[in-house]
């Protein structure tokens, strides 16, 4: 008895093990990568108009009864006051402006029940930058040891500069790089940066 009730529970097993492989075969990955920003606030001060309103004066006109053969009814009587929204001056205000740049990607891989991520942390490795590719999502990167990144600016990877591309299409990842050459490959002999690292992402 004990016996039949292994055998059907090793049935089950393997049939749930070959249905879940079947399903990874069948059921395609989505790939999401997003920015990861770190933001500094600068404070400054700066000079700015200021407007109001003033009370001015002026002669204060009133009909008059007039002999015929005056031509004017206006009689001056005194002055009076009214308010004149103008320009009274200028004063310092202090302004928060928020900085951020990009320093990782995220890559959410998702492939039925199955969840992972991954993170491109170029922080200290240089500079890159999102865009598509014949539908596809490439993640380019450069250095200012490789001549393409300064001052925290992409330079791009022409003229032999040294770049690293992570080209994410459909369910497939793959890492390239260039130096010399002029297009990006598996392999380049000639790319002697250290390589960025591709990794599961920390928690």
């Amino acid at each position: 008895m004990k016996l039949k009730t292994y055998i059907i529970l090793f049935l089950v097993l393997a049939s749930l093990l070959a249905i879940t492989a079947v399903s990874q075969k069948i059921i395609p990955a989505v790939i999401e990568v997003t920015e990861n920003q770190d933001c500094v606030e600068n404070a400054h001060t700066v000079m700015q108009d200021v407007y109001g309103n003033v009370t001015r004066s002026r002669i204060k006109w009133v009909d008059c009864e007039i002999p015929e053969n005056l031509t004017s009814g206006k009689c001056i009587d005194g002055n009076e006051t009214y308010q004149s929204y103008e320009y009274i001056g200028k004063q310092a205000v202090t302004k928060n402006d928020k900085e951020c740049r990009t320093s990782s990607f995220a890559v959410k891989t998702t492939k039925g029940p199955f969840v992972s991520t991954k993170e491109i942390d170029f922080a200290d490795w240089g500079v890159c930058v999102k865009s598509e590719e014949d539908g596809c999502t490439a993640i380019t990167c450069g250095t200012l040891k490789g001549g393409s990144a300064r001052n925290g600016v992409f330079n791009g990877c022409d003229g032999g500069k040294s770049c690293q591309k992570f080209l994410f299409c459909g369910g497939e990842v793959k890492v390239l790089e260039k130096a010399s050459r002029n297009d990006f490959a598996e392999k380049d002999p000639t790319f002697r940066l250290p390589k960025l690292d591709y990794e599961e992402a920390q928690k």
